[in-house]
């Protein structure tokens, strides 16, 4: 059970680190229901399926905070920039 759940957590968070970490970091909330979801989905079925679903949810969970709090994060938002007159979307740095 344990080493599913660390296993199927460390390949999401492989997978964060190719992209932008801390742009995911920003949708935390989303990211943290989905993966949730899309686990007890993927393991349903057993209950030792569901807790390793559980467990790798809650592991990537204090990943993303330990990102948010250490290196910050950015959220993306409207913004109208000199000039122009319809905001478009932007990415903003949040500091830690």
């Amino acid at each position: 059970m344990f080493e599913g759940a660390i296993g199927t957590a460390l390949c999401f968070i492989f997978l964060f680190l190719y992209f932008d970490v801390r742009k995911i970091a920003g949708l935390a909330i989303f990211i943290d229901i989905g993966l949730f979801v899309l686990f007890l989905w993927m393991f349903q079925g057993t209950h030792t399926g569901m807790m390793t679903g559980v467990l790798a949810s809650v592991i990537i969970t204090i990943f993303l905070k330990a990102i948010r709090r250490t290196f910050g994060y950015q959220v993306l938002g409207m913004q109208r920039a000199r000039g122009e007159l319809v905001p478009r979307p932007r990415w903003r740095d949040k500091t830690p």
